[in-house]
């Protein structure tokens, strides 16, 4: 009697360690194919409860073309030569959605009847895999920053090296640069790149020198947004220009002025105008500043310009700069939009990075992905479940989405297509109430125009 309790406590507590660690139980017959299973091990594959039948077959079913191979192979090392059974792959679960799985089997004889059986365990490692990516890709991310930011050092050093009259004035104009650029950056980490504003880094740069009130006005499209490496630059710029103006310029007397002029030129290029008056009369200098220098170079890459006037009256610098949206325009665009928060949203994206992306920033508003899908084949199958909304790249390598949308479309649901070169005029068309973003776009953006489409839907 005591061993019996023995084993009832033993059977009792595995069960327990099983339904903590959420972990399936199989028991697969390799001669015959059928396997007995834990209902754990069925929902893992989408099942909420325990099928009739399950077989090898069954699995390989559920697992994604490119790892069915691998997976196949590892079954024919275990099985041929006794050795233990251990993978990692993705399957697509009956719900349509993706996930990582990992399984561990080893073989024993059945005396009974003769057979070898595989005994082992399956987990659903999806989470821990979404984590090792961002992990790698904020390191990369990291390593390139930093990259980024010793370079920008470095010319930082050779120029006061260069322009310095003495070991003091390099100390002091180097230290000057390196606390700008220390501001650049902490805004960029303090904002979310998307939101990141030209008057914020108008701000940043020039109010640790705090000119007296009225001496200085920013006006214009101040909320247009900018990325880390033009903020970076143009902080950089403004420093330059500031502390110009403190020695030599506007700034230098009690009377002169600095006005800052935030223009949209096109869509995605702006203006920034920056414009010294009642200052002492002004002489060209023999060579560039370092602000202006530094910018030409960033800004050649992204096709922008630098001109500097220096006009007797007072100098004017006009920096062309390529821009996002304005963070104001999109705050009162999305006021009483729906939220995301508990929505379904089906994301069909073939690259990755993008995909990733687009799944971190809808998650970060409480929305609950399905997918990424990056192939036409995992969205089809995806579509039964009816979610609330999805996010449709049309290219999806040699196949299109366009099946998908249809689907989507005549179930009623809200579809925001997210593509590079499709004609968006067309995709309205041919799916009346859909939204086009033509990529690149911010992640922000996606968001905002998906609270637009589940609010017009109701």
């Amino acid at each position: 009697m005591d061993e019996l309790r023995e084993l009832e406590a033993g059977a009792d507590h595995l069960r327990l360690v099983l339904a903590v660690g959420e972990i399936g139980v199989w028991d697969l017959d390799t001669v015959t194919g059928k396997a007995w299973r834990s209902l754990r091990h069925d929902q893992i594959f989408g099942y909420d409860t325990l099928l009739p039948s399950w077989s090898y077959e069954d699995f390989l079913g559920h697992v994604v073309e490119e790892d069915r191979k691998k997976v196949e192979q590892s079954f024919g090392v275990a099985t041929t030569h006794g050795e233990p059974w251990a993978f990692e792959c993705r399957i697509i679960r009956a719900d349509g959605q993706m996930r990582w799985i990992t399984a561990h089997g080893r073989q024993v004889r059945d005396e009974k009847t003769g057979h070898d059986r595989l005994i082992g365990h399956v987990i659903d490692i999806t989470e821990n895999k979404e984590a090792e990516e961002r992990l790698r890709l904020v390191t990369s991310e990291l390593n390139h920053r930093t990259r980024n930011m010793l370079s920008v050092l470095q010319g930082m050093v050779r120029m006061s090296a260069r322009r310095a009259g003495s070991v003091a004035e390099m100390e002091h104009s180097l230290l000057g640069r390196m606390e700008a650029l220390s501001r650049s950056h902490a805004l960029t980490v303090q904002l979310s790149e998307s939101a990141l504003r030209v008057s914020d880094v108008i701000d940043s740069a020039v109010s640790p020198f705090r000119p007296e009130a009225g001496r200085f006005s920013v006006t214009g499209a101040t909320g247009a947004t900018l990325s880390a490496k033009i903020a970076e630059s143009l902080s950089l710029a403004l420093y330059e220009l500031t502390t110009n103006a403190i020695k030599y310029g506007a700034l230098s007397n009690d009377a002169g002025r600095v006005s800052v002029d935030v223009t949209r030129t096109m869509p995605g290029r702006a203006q920034v105008v920056w414009r010294e008056s009642g200052g002492p009369a002004v002489v060209p200098p023999e060579r560039s500043g370092f602000g202006s220098t530094l910018l030409r170079s960033i800004l050649r890459a992204e096709e922008g310009e630098v001109k500097v006037d220096y006009a007797a009256e007072g100098v004017t610098c006009t920096i062309e700069l390529p821009v996002g949206h304005d963070a104001e325009e999109t705050q009162r665009a999305t006021a009483g939009a729906a939220r995301l928060e508990g929505k379904r949203v089906m994301v069909v994206e073939d690259e990755f990075l993008i995909a990733i992306s687009l799944e971190m920033a809808l998650g970060e508003q409480g929305a609950l992905v399905e997918g990424p899908y990056t192939k036409l084949s995992e969205a089809q199958k995806a579509v039964a479940t009816r979610p609330d909304a999805a996010v449709l790249d049309v290219r999806l390598g040699a196949e299109s989405s366009l099946p998908v949308a249809r689907d989507l479309h005549a179930l009623g649901v809200p579809i925001l297509f997210v593509t590079g070169n499709v004609d968006g005029e067309e995709l309205k068309a041919d799916f009346p109430g859909c939204e086009v973003l033509s990529k690149p776009v911010s992640e922000d953006r996606v968001v905002s125009e998906l609270r637009k489409l589940i609010a017009a839907k109701g």
